[in-house]
């Protein structure tokens, strides 16, 4: 298996970043998110808005060519992470992650946060063994049929400077 490489995103991207971000939905969300949430979430082509509104603050992990995953953020928040179900547990996450904090780091943020389902319990192990832990619970109302129970997760950086 290939080092995951890892690069800002390019307009070129958006189809196979799509692509993953509807299969990964599929696998993972289908389990656990209400039926009137996903039939919308497909109904309104979410896949494709996220996308392209996120586009110019993404990056992709590519192996042999090929996009396996991508990572989008807003200031120190990452906003969407996705790995294709058929390279998950491959070192795509963990790539996209390493590359994140770099930019992190570079922009001058102390630390990560996202937010990761109650019942997304393999990406709670992800972010677990990536050393990402629980800040916050919180029920996300934005889920049609929902609410559904959601953590904050926050790592750190950079070290803090002591006073």
């Amino acid at each position: 298996m290939s080092t995951p490489y890892t690069r800002p995103a390019t307009d070129l991207d958006v189809y196979a970043m799509e692509e993953i971000l509807r299969n990964a939905f599929e696998a993972h969300y289908t389990k656990f998110m209400p039926e009137q949430h996903i039939r919308e979430w497909y109904d309104d082509n979410e896949a494709q808005r996220l996308v392209r509104i996120g586009l110019s603050r993404a990056a992709v992990a590519e192996v042999m060519g090929r996009i396996v995953g991508f990572v989008m953020y807003l200031d120190n928040n990452i906003t969407q992470l996705w790995v294709d179900p058929e390279h998950e547990k491959k070192g795509a996450g963990r790539a996209l992650i390493e590359w994140i904090e770099g930019e992190f780091r570079s922009k001058g943020y102390p630390t990560i946060t996202m937010y990761c389902y109650e019942a997304n319990v393999d990406t709670l192990a992800f972010c677990k063994q990536l050393r990402f832990r629980r800040a916050s619970t919180f029920q996300d109302r934005d889920v049609q049929g929902g609410p559904i129970t959601a953590y904050n997760m926050l790592k750190m950086v950079t070290k803090l400077k002591k006073r």
